[in-house]
């Protein structure tokens, strides 16, 4: 067996103009797919602040990446004590009965069909 760290996969890709070559162990469509990104919000952020030089952009799209990356890592975790909130609240239904009854009914219903 051949590993992929001996034969990462190596792209070309362009941002903000510059060529650069980007080995990996991703697929180079997923190498690809990020650059585009990067390369995405680089241009963004050139086409917002006109004075601005190469790091400034790169360090501004950076924390941009970064900002979207904590708002979904946010939601996430809303999402998650969501989730834990009503697992809670069925579990409890389930232990005073409630679930159980409506089940039951259910299928007594079903039964005289």
């Amino acid at each position: 067996m051949i590993s992929s760290a001996n034969n990462p996969n190596k792209v070309k890709v362009t941002i903000l103009g510059q060529v650069y070559t980007i080995e990996g162990d991703a697929s180079c469509d997923h190498i690809i797919k990020v650059a585009d990104y990067v390369n995405q919000k680089m241009e963004d952020v050139a086409n917002t602040i006109s004075h601005a030089n190469s790091l400034q952009i790169a360090i501004l799209a950076a924390l941009n990446i970064a900002d979207e990356l904590f708002q979904i890592k946010e939601s996430e975790y809303m999402m998650s004590d969501e989730i834990k909130e009503k697992t809670n609240m069925l579990i409890s239904m389930l232990d005073e009965g409630l679930i159980g009854d409506i089940f039951s009914n259910v299928s007594k219903k079903s039964q005289h069909l």
